[in-house]
């Protein structure tokens, strides 16, 4: 696995693949992890070079952070592909690698025609996703991640977490191979625990309030304002943000003068489930032009938790249409202050229907989520290869 996140880093990505690796190990793969020193959005952790963590061989890097500017990201994504090229040419096996940054892809692509195989895990499609955040523009740069995506897409096999997400790709690419995964959670970490058992919710006084809470990475593809605005009709409830990203910031300015929204930073991979259950009421977010280029990640803890899920995504979007099908939450426009308040209050005042949508929701994540089936499906894409 080429990785350019891995535990003890916070981010998502790294999170959700130490799982994989762990179960694959479990089942038999001879798994190897070729990562990068912890670095994610400024944070820093200690850890060896080398370790063996569940069975997974893990070998880590420098890597610089990268910083917020469009130079910074180059040359970072460039470190990345570059060091990761001769990494894998010196380590045997199948290739796994995720679409970020997007010229990782092109490692596995370049490999190939030597005879390597590998397995693109396509989390979001580039420029596509960057266009229709209004953080590129269509030109050369676009072109030329376009190109990347193409050529990463062309030979090996490709995951995509969604059905929409498997059009998109090969409509870009036409030969492109894919299957469809959605993303997973370990069931057997992360289970219902009531709100009063979480250190989490005792030590920051979360007992008593009825709690929502957004957990995870306050990036460019979650709109958050809305559902910030409708803490002040509110008064009775608590909001809060626990992670960091380019929309921390602008949420916290937003939110002066509330004191019942509150910000907290990330907190480790061994305490999710802890914290996962300290709140009444879990929020996932997706930006509408986003819809079929991405999907949130955190969606699939969340129903491991047993929390009901409030999704602020247009109601025909695939976020949106998943929640429904899963009878587990609500769903309102991202937009909206106002409706988020009234569905909030709703539920406050329905125990009967929380408790209902906090059972399916579970049910859902063990009958479709957990990490093991994941792995075994992961396991026949190997073994195919």
């Amino acid at each position: 696995m080429l990785l350019p996140h891995y535990p003890p880093d916070v981010a998502a990505d790294g999170q959700v693949f130490a799982l994989l690796a762990r179960e694959l190990a479990k089942i038999g793969h001879p798994v190897r992890v070729l990562t990068w020193r912890p670095r994610y959005q400024g944070l820093t952790a200690a850890a060896p070079g080398c370790e063996v963590l569940d069975g997974v061989e893990v070998r880590r890097i420098w890597a610089p952070r990268g910083g917020k500017s469009l130079l910074g990201r180059a040359f970072a994504a460039w470190w990345l592909t570059t060091t990761a090229f001769w990494r894998a040419l010196f380590s045997g096996g199948v290739l796994l690698m995720p679409s970020s940054p997007p010229t990782l892809g092109l490692v596995g692509w370049w490999l190939s025609w030597g005879g390597r195989r590998y397995v693109y895990v396509l989390h979001d499609l580039h420029p596509e996703l960057g266009i229709a955040l209004g953080r590129m523009k269509p030109g050369l740069l676009a072109g030329l991640l376009r190109f990347i995506q193409r050529r990463s897409l062309a030979r090996g096999r490709t995951v995509t977490l969604t059905e929409g997400m498997r059009e998109r790709a090969q409509a870009l690419q036409h030969k492109a191979a894919v299957e469809v995964i959605p993303n997973w959670a370990d069931t057997g970490a992360i289970k219902p625990l009531a709100k009063a058992d979480s250190v989490f919710a005792r030590e920051h006084g979360l007992v008593e309030p009825y709690v929502i809470q957004y957990s995870g990475n306050l990036g460019l593809l979650h709109p958050l304002d809305g559902l910030t605005l409708a803490m002040k009709d509110l008064p009775e409830a608590v909001l809060t943000y626990i992670g960091r990203g380019a929309k921390l910031e602008p949420t916290r300015k937003l939110a002066e003068g509330l004191p019942n929204v509150r910000f907290f930073d990330y907190r480790p991979l061994s305490e999710l489930p802890d914290s996962l259950a300290a709140c009444d009421l879990a929020v996932v977010a997706l930006e509408p032009a986003a819809d079929r280029l991405a999907m949130p990640s955190k969606l699939q803890g969340i129903l491991a938790a047993g929390r009901p899920v409030l999704a602020l995504a247009p109601e025909t979007s695939e976020l949106a249409r998943l929640v429904t099908e899963l009878q587990c939450g609500e769903v309102v426009e991202a937009d909206q202050p106002e409706a988020a308040a009234a569905a909030i209050r709703a539920l406050m005042a329905d125990p009967q229907r929380r408790a209902k949508l906090a059972e399916n929701a579970r049910k859902a994540a063990e009958k479709s989520f957990d990490v093991r089936q994941a792995a075994e499906r992961y396991s026949r894409l190997l073994n195919d290869l």
